[in-house]
């Protein structure tokens, strides 16, 4: 292992000639085989920072060295374990699908699971936030994001045919979101008289929200930066990104009495264990809990 600043070199093992051909093949494979986008670009990243880390192809590497890359990324970048989940699916993929080594693949470890509560904003800095945000268009894609439970790819994505009015309906169509799975979710009434103000106004084309150009969606990029000038205009001190404004959909819904199946179909999850998190960081356990010293002392 040679470059321990492997994410920061101008010139990197990745951009060798051996080292662009091992990953268009890999983004090739990983196209036929339906992966979504982002799952794409994840899996290209988990390869690239291997063969940069030790400046050689992976074909080359033991299961050792995987492990050396993985520790220094949990140790020295400080990577959490999401995040090197993520590494670990790409490298495995890679080499189960691209080298046929199942062997290797299977001895990768993926890192344990460190159980902790998503963090949520409350009504009142929600409406905050909504209000502090200079752009209407801003203001408008947070309010959907949060009233919809839409994660941030889904709602770049977004186009005007997405908005299902038709037949006296009221919802969103998502289309190709985790897992290549379609799905619909809600579409508040509040909303959607904001969103027919804002097509009035703008006149959206390919994309619901564009960026810079009709023809462009709005950039993950420009959607976090202009997050956090609301989040520091409205005083909000707590440590917010964009997924914060699902979590706090989840989390009210249930506080408002809706059925957890309904709610997990909503989010778009696998399994009704996901949406069970919810339950945690809600008030419905604390509903109707009280303290005993309160019965029976005077």
């Amino acid at each position: 292992m040679k470059n321990k600043n492997y994410q920061n070199e101008d010139t990197r093992f990745s951009s060798s000639e051996q080292g662009k051909k091992a990953l268009k093949n890999f983004q090739q494979r990983l196209r036929v085989a339906n992966r979504s986008e982002q799952t794409v670009r994840n899996y290209l990243r988990s390869i690239e920072a291997l063969m940069n880390f030790h400046e050689e192809m992976p074909e080359d590497l033991d299961v050792d060295q995987i492990v050396d890359f993985l520790h220094d990324l949990k140790i020295e970048k400080e990577r959490n374990w999401r995040t090197i989940k993520i590494y670990v699916a790409g490298i495995r993929w890679y080499y189960q699908h691209v080298l046929n080594d199942e062997d290797t693949a299977m001895l990768i470890p993926y890192p344990k699971e460190e159980k902790t509560l998503p963090k949520i904003l409350s009504r009142e800095e929600l409406s905050d936030l909504f209000d502090a945000c200079k752009n209407p268009k801003h203001r408008i894609m947070f309010r959907l994001m949060y009233s919809s439970g839409l994660r941030r790819g889904e709602l770049i994505r977004l186009t005007p045919e997405d908005i299902d009015t038709k037949d006296g309906k009221c919802r969103v169509r998502i289309l190709r979101s985790k897992g290549n799975k379609d799905r619909y979710t809600v579409l508040s009434k509040k909303v959607l008289e904001e969103l027919r103000e804002y097509y009035m106004t703008c006149h959206p084309k390919t994309y619901l929200f564009n960026g810079r150009y009709k023809s462009q969606s709005m950039s993950s990029e420009g959607l976090r930066h202009a997050l956090a000038a609301a989040v520091k205009k409205a005083g909000i001190r707590k440590d917010v990104n964009m997924h914060i404004l699902r979590h706090s959909f989840a989390t009210h819904c249930i506080e408002h009495g809706m059925n957890i199946k309904t709610l997990q179909y909503l989010m778009g999850h696998s399994s009704v264990l996901t949406t069970m998190i919810y339950l945690h960081i809600s008030q419905m356990p604390l509903e109707h809990a009280f303290s005993p010293i309160d019965k029976w002392e005077a």
